[in-house]
């Protein structure tokens, strides 16, 4: 089930009596949560209904007795259970036949990392219940969620305050709602937010967005995208939503190439790809730039990457840093394949001045 699908079916009060909730989008997944606690738990009687379990502290028989108990003057008992990925890695008959034949004034919701839908485990819950992935919206999910925000808010904004926002305050889910909610309550219904309100009203909270750093990738600059890498590790950003960036960005690229090919005007691709115009130049010298071959060539070493990040128990950080140095070799290859040169100038560096060491996650 996609996350939109799933708001909607919980708005309307349609709920299952089991969910599986993960992904790296932490601010997205408590965001569900909290709309699942609005309509199973009655607020006068929360506290009798609502548990929290681990599944690493918890035994199997515990969780399992949980959902057997009944609501006290509530339309349902809620209970969450956290580091849910040791429940399903090590399942017994047990969870599946609970899953046939739930308790329908239950609603069980597990928190993971990482889902293998293959499993009995998840069919047999996919059978009434439903598993979600949260993973970080894209830039074009992104302004659209945020114009969603703002109408909930019952004002407008610009598009280029929409931009400026997400160079501020980058992709937190979490701190883009607060900062959203500051600019509404300080406009107060008077006219549409602009630019203007955003630098006026808001942090910028970031030494370094996320968003700058596929662009140094697709400029294959070698020096500022393992900086830039650094830098948002050491932020806490996800190694996993740099990486979801980077793709975007590549196949943003790719498309815009293939347009270009077909005929379109470079304002008729911006128009459709939504690229802002204050990003529009350097945007295009990545196209011209980013050899086509190599691009061709991505898919496997992509898919290779993504299932590390998703699945391996090695650190994150070093993982996406192979990765940045497998595409730096792909695009330089087809670089030079492409151009007839022996070396792009000003692109030699020294290997040990990068390496990142254990900075990633």
């Amino acid at each position: 089930m996609k996350a939109q699908e799933f708001f909607r079916d919980v708005e309307r009060g349609d709920l299952r009596p089991f969910y599986y909730l993960y992904g790296p989008e932490r601010g997205l997944i408590e965001e569900a949560l909290n709309k699942i606690k609005e309509k199973a738990l009655n607020p006068a009687t929360r506290e009798f209904n609502f548990e929290i379990l681990d599944a690493k502290e918890h035994t199997e028989e515990t969780i399992l007795a949980s959902f057997q108990i009944f609501p006290v003057r509530s339309p349902r008992r809620l209970v969450v259970i956290q580091q849910a990925d040791l429940v399903w890695n090590k399942a017994t008959s047990s969870y599946i036949d609970y899953f046939l034949s739930p308790n329908p004034l239950t609603c069980a919701v597990f928190l993971g990392e990482k889902a293998d839908l293959r499993t009995k485990f998840f069919q047999a819950l996919e059978k009434k219940g439903a598993t979600i992935p949260f993973y970080p919206p894209s830039e074009g999910e992104l302004i659209h969620w945020i114009h969603l925000q703002i109408k909930q808010l019952d004002h407008q904004i610009s598009e280029e305050a929409v931009a400026l926002l997400m160079e501020r305050v980058g992709p937190n889910l979490k701190e883009l709602k607060l900062e959203l909610q500051k600019l509404a309550l300080r406009k107060r219904g008077e006219g549409q937010i602009a630019e203007e309100d955003v630098l006026n009203l808001t942090e910028d909270m970031r030494s370094e967005n996320p968003f700058e750093f596929p662009p140094a990738v697709a400029r294959l600059d070698l020096k500022g995208m393992l900086r830039l890498l650094r830098k948002n590790l050491q932020q806490g950003e996800p190694p996993l939503l740099l990486f979801l960036l980077t793709v975007r960005q590549l196949r943003l690229i790719r498309r815009a190439q293939d347009l270009k090919s077909g005929g379109c005007s470079k304002k008729e691709i911006e128009t459709r790809l939504r690229i802002f115009p204050r990003k529009a130049e350097d945007f295009w010298e990545q196209v011209e730039n980013f050899p086509l071959s190599s691009l061709d060539q991505l898919w496997l070493l992509n898919l290779e990457a993504d299932q590390k990040l998703k699945t391996s128990y090695l650190e994150k950080g070093l993982l996406l840093e192979k990765y940045l140095w497998d595409l730096y070799f792909h695009g330089l290859e087809g670089w030079k394949a492409a151009r007839a040169m022996n070396h792009p100038p000003g692109i030699r560096v020294d290997f040990e001045e990068f390496r990142l060491g254990s900075s990633g996650r």
